[in-house]
């Protein structure tokens, strides 16, 4: 569950910074990365390696999970697309949790106070 809500936070977080600075000619999206990557992790431990080759049928190779960053980064057609979630070098629809305002808001807060805490007062915007 913290995985998934990690993720949701930087989808909450992509948003409102478009929101506060798109009209400044930012351009903010967010995406999905992919799917479990295959990777060397799993020679550190016997259970990861169990684990890898039982899912390496459904993981993505890191050329593959890295495509819609690239895609994201680098595609023509998305000059001046800003505010939205892409997967699998599709723009999508997120969880229907990203439109929760007062669920923006909150994070945008605690993460600011985090900030100002740790970097001092008047660093965030």
């Amino acid at each position: 569950m913290a995985y998934n809500d990690s993720k949701l936070c930087n989808v909450l977080c992509a948003y409102e910074l478009n929101r506060r600075w798109s009209s400044y000619g930012a351009t903010i999206n967010s995406l999905h990365p992919g799917n479990m990557c295959s990777t060397d992790i799993s020679r550190q431990w016997w259970f990861y390696r169990l684990l890898f080759f039982l899912l390496r049928p459904f993981t993505k190779s890191m050329q593959q999970a890295s495509a819609t960053t690239i895609w994201a980064a680098t595609a023509e057609e998305l000059e001046g697309v800003s505010g939205q979630y892409m997967n699998n070098c599709w723009l999508s629809q997120p969880s229907s949790k990203t439109n929760d305002v007062e669920l923006t808001m909150k994070l945008w807060n605690i993460s600011t106070d985090m900030i100002e805490k740790t970097m001092g007062k008047g660093i965030t915007i």
